[in-house]
Order: C-alpha cells, then structure tokens, then sequence
C-alpha cells in the first residue's frame, strides 16, 4: 500500500469512528464501472471501495486472458459441455434445488458433474421444465478437485477458482438467489465466464429494515407480502435497492454485509 492509500484508509477509520451516521447509500444508485485494467491500481480499488465499502463492477477486459473464458465457453457464449464433461465428468458437485424452500435456503445434494450435465441438457431441451425442479449447481470450490497447479497448467485462473464455480441452467427471471449476505460478511467477488445476471443490492444495516416482526429476512425482497405492515413493519423505511446487469466477463465486487438477491438472466 502506497502512503497516500494508507493515510486515507487511517482518516477514513478516524471518520467513521467519529460518525454517527447511519446506513451508506449510494447516490441514485449508481455504481461505478471500471473499464481499464492499465490505468487502474490495487491502491485505487482500495482507497475508492474496499476501505468505504463500495461495490463496483470491472469490465469484461480484466478477464479476457482467463483460460476459463476461452475453454469454457462456445464460439457463440455457451456453455462447451463437451469440453466441461472431458474436464470435470466424475467431480461430485453440489446442486441446489431451487424450487423447492428449506429454512429460508435451498435444500442440496452431491452429483457427479456428468448427471448434472444431461439434466441440465434435458431441462433446456424440454423447455425449462423437469420433474426433479430447478437444480443450480452452486458452491463448487473447483481447487479441491483439481490442484491450483493444475489449474494454471491448464489455463484456468487459479484465483476465480478457490472462489467456487457456479453454474445455471435456465434463462427464467424466476431461477435466483434467496436474499442474503455472504457468509461471514465477507467481500465477495462475481465473475461471469458466460451469460448475464441481475443483481438487487443493499447497502450494509438496510437489512434491519426488511425484517419481519419476528426478525427473519425475507427469501425474495420482491414479494408483494412486503408491503404489508403487519408482517413488515419497517419496510417503507428501506432504501430502494441498488440493481446492476452483469454481462459476461465481467466481475462485481460485493462490499462487507450487503445483502443481495440475484437474478440469472
């Protein structure tokens, strides 16, 4: 960290401490768009967004080299299930079901990666619909199947796999996320080999808003049943939610202890 970075990370500590204001909001919601990957630094991204908890969206140039983004994917932003099969056929991977809700989440099980990939084949090609639900490969953490030598011999980028590989399997609005944070409170970072997702974001403390009386966060933020008082009485007071259009090769960074929900499109 350069001394510049480091004097406003210590002022913005000694600020904050300082301040009593509440929940950050970004103005009208917009979130910044980092297109260069030459003219921005490490010490920028800290300064400008880690340090103050800002999200922020990198364009599709800093992934353009991933060995993922070339192997992965067809010639027309597919999924290359042949190339997918011959790497990763007999990795157990963990699926989620997401039509059906358990305890505010998803109810998973373990498959070998080749079942997933003829479900999937056969979801598509029975128009998104299938007797075993909606299942969404998800919290796959590809480095414990395949060492992160091997990724890099193979020219995956090791560092977008210790993050997990997820996977869907259908174009519908409905196919998304629960409403959550991540565990831990933990930053995170999205990056898309291929295909679009939407993403509704809230800034950290504008949870406590959407709780329902007896403290539990709804599993969809857009559910009509959130206008009614009774069940949430705090919800006219939230901030509308950040929303953002993640195209493909593109990365987002979800700052500490923002909830999101998030949408495949």
């Amino acid at each position: 960290m350069d001394r510049a970075t480091f004097a406003c990370s210590t002022a913005f500590f000694r600020d904050h401490s300082n301040s009593s204001q509440g929940a950050f909001c970004l103005p009208g919601g917009h979130v910044d768009f980092i297109e260069k990957v030459e003219s921005f630094t490490y010490s920028d991204f800290f300064r400008d967004y880690l340090i103050p908890n800002h999200p922020c969206i990198f364009s599709a140039k800093f992934t353009e080299d991933w060995g993922s983004r070339r192997n992965w994917v067809t010639w027309d932003g597919k999924p290359d299930f042949d190339h997918l099969l011959q790497k990763f056929g007999e990795a157990l991977v963990p699926v989620a079901n997401c039509d059906v809700k358990e305890y505010n989440s998803n109810p998973k099980e373990q498959l070998p990666f080749k079942e997933y990939v003829k479900y999937w084949k056969e979801y598509i090609k029975n128009g998104y619909r299938s007797s075993k639900g909606c299942l969404y490969l998800k919290d796959w953490h590809l480095s414990r199947w395949i060492s992160c030598l091997d990724l890099i011999l193979r020219g995956f980028n090791c560092s977008a796999s210790l993050l997990g590989v997820g996977f869907t399997s259908t174009s519908s609005l409905r196919r998304r996320t629960p409403f959550h944070a991540d565990v831990f409170r933990s930053y995170s970072w999205s990056a898309n080999i291929c295909g679009r997702k939407k993403w509704l974001l809230y800034p950290a403390g504008q949870e406590e808003y959407l709780k329902d009386r007896h403290g539990n966060l709804p599993f969809d933020v857009t559910a009509p049943n959130l206008q009614d008082k009774s069940v949430y009485p705090r919800y006219n007071q939230s901030q509308p939610p950040v929303e953002i259009v993640q195209e493909a090769g593109e990365i987002v960074f979800i700052p500490s202890g923002w909830h999101h929900q998030v949408y495949n499109l």
